[in-house]
């Protein structure tokens, strides 16, 4: 994982995210971390940028988390309603691709060869 939840509260700010699920949600974010970068994030792993851009997705994977991929649409009180939606706007990819290309350096997501 490249980021804590020490990190995620007192650097990154964050507040959305549950101190028990954390964990498994920085696992993941890593983890779609390392494959748009192609691995290269690992070699900076002390890098801020890459912990930041782990909090964040850590925060955007929390809003589909338990709801199998939806998005909660609405939420009423009274006579409590819950309505969720599937949206391609908050998909894990797009919301990688998304963090990745706010915090991380271009060369680390590059797809092609390098020529040097």
């Amino acid at each position: 994982m490249y980021a804590d939840y020490k990190f995620y509260t007192e650097v990154y700010g964050g507040k959305s995210v549950a101190e028990e699920d954390f964990p498994r949600l920085a696992a993941k974010a890593s983890a779609l971390i390392d494959k748009l970068t192609f691995g290269r994030a690992a070699e900076h792993s002390d890098d801020d940028r890459v912990k930041m851009c782990c909090c964040e997705l850590c925060e955007g994977l929390s809003l589909t988390d338990g709801n199998g991929g939806m998005v909660r649409q609405s939420e009423s009180v009274g006579s409590w309603s819950y309505t969720l939606t599937g949206s391609e706007n908050v998909s894990e990819g797009t919301l990688a691709r998304a963090a990745c290309r706010a915090w991380l350096p271009a060369e680390w997501l590059y797809r092609g060869v390098a020529r040097e």
